[in-house]
């Protein structure tokens, strides 16, 4: 029987998109998505950036206590920092570091954070298969490298790392995250051309099972669940959430859906069906979502989508 972890209820979070694949700069802001302010003369400072990765900062906030940490770290030093900046994010009050899994387009920025955090004592909650070299098998053979976080470029002694395989409880109790996600639906089967080096030799890695998500319980609201990539699935993802805090009411999922693709276009309709019998108040896909997914699911789910993009803050 699977032991309860409930997390601190929280008054607010603010989950605040750094780095993601889309930026619209005249997208209108509203009561819960505050879009990036422009000013009269935007033109003339440093503006975001979008790549393919995922970076958010979460802020939480309980009576008189705060706390916030960076989930992922986006796909390039370069362009986390850029964007950090041009946000005007002051890394200082950083709490915590957790990436969701080990692949490059969630780990690479983490030697510049690491580098400007300069002599803070920081935990970075891992899960210990994100150090696998990994890559991909095309259906015609062609192989495609997707490198690990090495070690060595945050073994310092101003980072703590933390390797878990289950839930970890971070930001005095405020912040869960879930350690491996329980496989339960019949069609999120993971992802089948993907390939881990384990003792020398390459293996099927489907499940990729370093996949995590960050978990907030407002009050009186439900949780919200931060995703990455969303490997596990996102219904998954959501089910495991409810199942490891004993709360079943949702708030919000915002992240990677993992829709994307001839492999994983043929779930959405799966997907949706079960997202509008979970009933989350708000959705906001982004990242590894796709194209086709994130239009299916505003055109499902209008009342509850919300358009993503960088420089978005969600005020819950």
């Amino acid at each position: 029987m699977t032991q309860v972890i409930t997390p601190l209820d929280v008054d607010q979070v603010r989950i605040s998109v750094v780095l993601d694949n889309t930026i619209d700069l005249l997208m209108s802001s509203t009561d819960i998505a505050k879009r990036l302010p422009l000013g009269p003369n935007p033109f003339e400072k440093s503006l975001p950036i979008a790549e393919h990765g995922f970076s958010v900062l979460v802020k939480v906030k309980k009576g008189n206590q705060e706390g916030q940490v960076l989930f992922d770290t986006g796909v390039s030093r370069q362009g986390l920092l850029h964007n950090i900046d041009a946000l005007e994010i002051n890394l200082s009050d950083l709490q915590a570091i957790i990436l969701s899994h080990g692949h490059p387009d969630h780990a690479m920025g983490l030697p510049g954070v690491v580098d400007r955090l300069g002599s803070r004592n920081l935990p970075l909650v891992l899960h210990p298969d994100a150090y696998l070299e990994r890559k991909l098998v095309l259906p015609n053979g062609d192989e495609i490298s997707v490198p690990a976080p090495k070690v060595t470029d945050f073994q310092r002694e101003n980072i703590e790392i933390i390797e878990e395989v289950g839930p970890s409880m971070l930001v005095d109790g405020m912040i869960l995250v879930s350690g491996e996600v329980a496989r339960i639906t019949d069609y999120e089967k993971g992802f089948p051309i993907h390939y881990a080096q384990r003792q020398d030799s390459w293996e099927p890695d489907p499940l990729i099972m370093d996949d995590q998500c960050a978990i907030i319980n407002v009050r009186d609201e439900g949780l919200v669940i931060i995703t990455g990539c969303g490997h596990s699935g996102i219904i998954n993802t959501i089910r495991n959430a409810q199942v490891i805090t004993g709360i079943h009411k949702i708030y919000a999922v915002v992240g990677g859906f993992h829709l994307t693709g001839p492999l994983f276009e043929p779930i959405i309709p799966a997907t949706i069906a079960e997202l509008q019998a979970i009933k989350p108040r708000y959705v906001m896909p982004g990242h590894y979502t796709g194209w086709s997914a994130t239009h299916r699911i505003a055109h499902a789910m209008p009342e509850a989508f919300i358009p993503n993009c960088v420089g978005t803050t969600l005020l819950l």
